[in-house]
């Protein structure tokens, strides 16, 4: 009770500024999550190849795309794009302002901000995670937040990080120890970031069809329809227009291009120390890889079991178990895919945790396994904060020895660091948005028994690239490895002027060719470029 003495002159009690003292640890654990997640992504950057960092190749694609977009061009119409539009839209905000600073700066500032976006998906695992007590919080919300998967895909503009964000957000609200408690508003709210998260990759249907499932398998059939028309509504405010605009393509490019795609990773032993986040941690070598995914597994094994018991629990593993499904038989995999299952593993790995507790006789067993838990993610995390991390892209020179007129590079992200994209787009030169992504659709082409054939002996492939490279006043070449050029477009190639040299890209004189003609494919210098440029590598 307040005393006469301590209450102020006008009878007004104030509230307290600061948090009372039972929210502290709260608060403490939920502070302390968030900043190991953001600075375990933004330090390897930091001490590697900074801000200005190239090299991951989907990034330069997908800012690219937001910035023609803001041009007037349209994905599926105007440009290939092997995904649905939603990460383009979110990117709109950075890529006006690159238009209005700088391309760099647009870039930069999108980069930090998705780092904030996986330190708050950290936030949001520990959030959820402590319904089953501080223990699972702390493991889930720390592993999450140092899980090399999700580290690597949230250091930049990708598509998994919004994607993410969206599926915890349904299963905060739907995921709840008391299901009586779930309201219409909470499956509806629910179900409009489930349908906003499949505008972003169509992976993200697997988590939809879990939560109805579970729901119809519940017999909440009215929350099943709530959800899903919450979750159809949202996706086709973002899909439709752009649906409308180019149907056929759209169609084509994010469902036929993407089923017929085939990666150099396709075995299931090759992906799962990648899934489980422990191929960095083994330094490469192949027993040692061996032993720590027979480990992890056992970890997500027994904690899955654990999981099982709890039915509230069960939704989470289901995400998991569906997610896990989805990498494995995928025809492509590259590292930053195993964030689709980085949150709800944690969840299950935490929540695993906080139910070992009961089955022990000293509560102090429990707490220093969760301590220990807590120290070896810490170390894991420090260690991946202290490797570092990206390319640096050499601006200065490049923007300096390029010349006037069009900018062309296998890369996007050459044109963004030379801040050369938004001139280029305002000049109405040929920006293909991704270059190598003709291969899965216009300029694929395959064997009599249906396989894929790679770029370098692919020859439509070969003439398009040093078409388009030769069209502009100057070309950047930054992954030849990635490209296999081959003779005589190579040789071609290297007899191009040097204007500028790194030690992975280097800056050569173009001929300026004016409009493009690639087999049949006509691009001008319009904005209308060639209508098929695919994504990825």
């Amino acid at each position: 009770m307040t005393s006469v003495a301590e209450v102020p002159a006008d009878g007004v009690i104030a509230e307290p500024i600061l948090p009372r003292a039972s929210a502290w640890p709260k608060f403490l654990l939920v502070a302390g999550v968030a900043i190991v997640g953001f600075l375990v992504r933004l330090m390897p950057l930091l001490i590697g190849g900074g801000l200005s960092f190239s090299g991951r190749y989907d990034d330069g694609v997908y800012y690219t795309a937001a910035e023609s977009l803001t041009f007037g061009r349209l994905p599926y119409r105007d440009f290939m794009l092997l995904h649905p539009p939603g990460l383009i839209v979110a990117l709109v905000p950075f890529a006006t302002l690159g238009r209005l600073t700088t391309d760099p700066t647009g870039m930069a500032v999108g980069r930090v901000a998705f780092m904030m976006i996986g330190a708050l998906n950290a936030v949001l695992v520990a959030i959820l995670a402590n319904r089953w007590g501080r223990r699972a919080a702390i493991t889930a919300g720390l592993l999450y937040a140092c899980w090399m998967p999700a580290v690597y895909g949230e250091q930049s503009t990708l598509l998994e990080p919004l994607g993410t964000t969206g599926i915890l957000t349904a299963l905060l609200l739907l995921c709840r120890r008391d299901p009586d408690s779930v309201r219409p508003r909470h499956e509806l709210i629910a179900g409009v970031a489930l349908g906003l998260s499949v505008t972003l990759k169509v992976w993200y249907a697997a988590p939809i069809l879990v939560v109805v499932v579970a729901q119809l398998m519940r017999r909440r059939y009215g929350s099943a329809a709530r959800t899903a028309a919450a979750t159809v509504s949202a996706a086709a405010v973002v899909l439709v227009p752009f649906f409308v605009e180019a149907p056929g393509q759209m169609f084509r490019m994010v469902v036929l291009d993407q089923l017929g795609r085939a990666g150099r990773t396709t075995s299931p032993f090759v992906r799962l120390p990648y899934i489980l986040g422990v191929r960095p941690l083994a330094n490469g070598h192949p027993a040692e890889i061996a032993v720590c995914t027979a480990i992890a597994l056992t970890v997500v094994g027994l904690a899955g079991v654990l999981c099982l018991t709890d039915a509230p629990a069960r939704l989470i593993v289901g995400v998991a178990a569906l997610d896990g499904v989805v990498l494995m038989l995928t025809p492509a995999f590259f590292l930053h895919y195993g964030e689709l299952t980085a949150a709800p593993l944690a969840l299950v790995i935490g929540i695993g945790i906080s139910k070992l507790p009961g089955m022990m006789a000293r509560p102090a067993a429990s707490r220093a396994l969760v301590a220990a838990c807590a120290a070896a993610i810490l170390v894991s995390g420090v260690d991946i904060a202290a490797t570092p991390e990206g390319t640096a892209f050499p601006k200065a020179e490049f923007t300096a020895a390029a010349p006037p007129g069009c900018i062309t590079a296998d890369d996007p992200d050459a044109l963004i660091q030379m801040n050369r994209l938004t001139s280029d787009l305002r000049a109405h030169c040929v920006v293909p948005v991704d270059v190598s992504g003709i291969t899965y659709d216009r300029l694929s082409e395959t064997t009599s028994a249906g396989t894929r054939i790679g770029r370098g002996l692919n020859e439509a492939w070969q003439g398009y690239l040093h078409d388009y490279l030769f069209s502009g006043t100057a070309f950047v070449v930054m992954r030849e490895g990635a490209d296999s050029i081959t003779p005589p477009y190579s040789g071609m190639e290297k007899r191009a002027p040097v204007l500028a040299r790194d030690q992975f890209m280097t800056l050569r004189s173009g001929f300026d060719t004016g409009p493009m003609k690639v087999r049949g494919v006509e691009a001008i210098r319009t904005g209308d470029d060639v209508r098929g440029h695919g994504r990825d590598r």
